[in-house]
């Protein structure tokens, strides 16, 4: 075995650099490849990794205070796409400099009717938005109109029952940190009730989280009801679930 500069000879094969060459020896063939260079990275560079590693973030905290919302039944992209929906939304923090940007001063509408399934999404599954406002106690109002449930919802088979469910969260982006405020459900017997279903309003107080960041996510959930339990029907290719709701309480 010789040694040439940098490299080795074994038995005719050339192992290790050579110049600005490296020689790797894979079964009975010599391969040279041009050896790596460090990258330097410029401060926009870092500021940028600062800003992604931030938004990352954001989305785990999010993927995780809605995990009875999406029930792991999304699509194998999700977290890339509510990555990308993120650092959309950082993008409108003008007041923090690049690399130092979060999600407290954005604007959080952005997020709205993000899906977390995309191949389900709610306007093909319901036809009615329910409207999200907030009146001088900071109580947070979900309204229905009267609607007729069989014109306004694709239900799977074998299904005689709907919740609706919502979950709202106080997200803090600065310290990733979530407080539960209230989960609220609202249950509809399709099987015995046909006729139009009168307006409905569901209120969660949200008064103790002025100066944060209020999440609201929506989902539904189809029951097939029996005489001694209920068997939820959602699946992977049948499972709506989207963010209502997203803005900073004042």
């Amino acid at each position: 075995m010789v040694s040439l500069g940098m490299g080795i000879n074994d038995n005719g094969f050339i192992r290790g650099l050579v110049g600005p060459l490296v020689n790797r020896k894979v079964g009975n063939k010599n391969y040279l490849q041009s050896r790596p260079h460090r990258v330097k990275q410029t401060d926009d560079t870092k500021r940028a990794g600062k800003d992604f590693g931030n938004v990352s973030r954001a989305g785990a905290l999010i993927r995780m205070c809605f995990g009875e919302i999406h029930q792991g039944l999304h699509d194998g992209q999700m977290g890339n796409r509510l990555n990308r929906q993120i650092y959309r939304a950082i993008k409108t923090n003008l007041d923090s400099d690049k690399g130092s940007r979060t999600m407290s001063n954005s604007i959080l509408d952005r997020l709205v009717n993000f899906q977390f399934n995309e191949n389900c999404h709610m306007q093909d599954y319901f036809f009615i938005d329910p409207v999200v406002s907030m009146n001088k106690k900071k109580d947070l109002k979900i309204s229905f109109p009267e609607f007729d449930i069989k014109r306004a919802l694709v239900l799977p088979g074998k299904c005689n029952a709907v919740v609706f469910k919502f979950h709202a969260f106080s997200l803090d982006f600065d310290e990733f940190e979530l407080t539960e405020i209230k989960g609220v459900e609202w249950e509809y017997d399709v099987k015995y009730k046909e006729n139009v279903i009168p307006a409905k309003n569901l209120t969660i107080k949200c008064n103790n989280f002025v100066g944060s960041s209020i999440f609201v996510g929506f989902t539904m959930l189809y029951l097939e009801k029996g005489s001694y339990r209920s068997n939820v029907l959602n699946e992977i290719d049948f499972n709506p679930a989207s963010i209502l709701a997203a803005f900073q309480l004042m």
